[in-house]
């Protein structure tokens, strides 16, 4: 690898997969804390698949587009039928 194609990495979540919520990967976590935290700054309007990509270092917005797929799929988030940047944070209830 050349000096140019080297990238930085952000840190990651936590790798105890007892602390993450609904057993996302470290990466999802981190993605589910950055719409967690965009959406509260932004009186709940969520982050583009653009700004989540630039977030977390992606290339592409493909990336994006399957890590929300799959929160979705584990119930971490939802995502709300024709409406634009409506994603929605499911809070995992405290036993």
């Amino acid at each position: 690898m050349t000096a140019a194609t080297t990238r930085t990495r952000k840190p990651r979540g936590s790798r105890d997969p007892a602390r993450r919520p609904h057993g996302l990967t470290p990466r999802q976590s981190e993605l589910l804390s950055f719409i967690r935290s965009y959406s509260a700054d932004k009186n709940g309007v969520s982050p583009t698949f653009d700004e989540m990509k630039d977030h977390l270092g992606l290339c592409s917005k493909s990336g994006i587009s399957r890590m929300v797929a799959a929160m979705e799929e584990r119930g971490a988030i939802r995502r709300l039928k024709n409406r634009a940047r409506a994603l929605v944070v499911v809070e995992a209830a405290h036993a």
